[in-house]
């Protein structure tokens, strides 16, 4: 983990992370190309320091990934507003992982497939077979995280 927090006593340890990313439910990514950034929310899946998306063969996303394959990454959980009489005493209880690494495509019938069952694995204990024609069309790319920091308001 990086020492990037401001706020250090609301630091988490890398494995209060590692269980962050495992239980987490929705990813933030940020991609960009030029001068330009690009945030987009993906469904994922977490394993051995690597997060595993899919998406369409075509669009934006993978443009820019085929120009810049750094990537930044956020997961939040456990959300709650907490609400006071003033509204600069407002505060929002959560924890969240924030982190930095490099996407490259998933190629194979056996890696991509495996990389499915890790992004299904995210959401539900089942497991599942993917028909080949579903395969075909859908891409899949892995972040390996390089770099990352969690902190918690609770």
């Amino acid at each position: 983990m990086d020492d990037m927090l401001r706020r250090k006593d609301r630091q988490l340890s890398a494995q209060a992370a590692n269980e962050l990313l495992a239980q987490g439910k929705i990813c933030h990514l940020a991609l960009a190309a030029h001068d330009e950034p690009y945030l987009v929310t993906m469904n994922y899946g977490y394993r051995d320091t690597t997060l595993y998306f899919h998406c369409a063969g075509a669009g934006k996303k993978l443009e820019l990934l085929r120009q810049n394959s750094r990537v930044c990454f956020t997961v939040i959980a456990d959300t709650m507003l907490v609400a006071s009489d003033k509204p600069c005493d407002f505060t929002m209880k959560y924890r969240s992982v924030v982190g930095y690494g490099t996407a490259r495509l998933v190629e194979g019938h056996e890696e991509k497939s495996r990389a499915l069952d890790i992004i299904m694995a995210q959401y539900t204990p089942e497991a599942f077979e993917f028909p080949q024609a579903g395969m075909a069309a859908t891409t899949v790319f892995v972040v390996d995280i390089e770099s990352m920091t969690a902190k918690s308001n609770y």
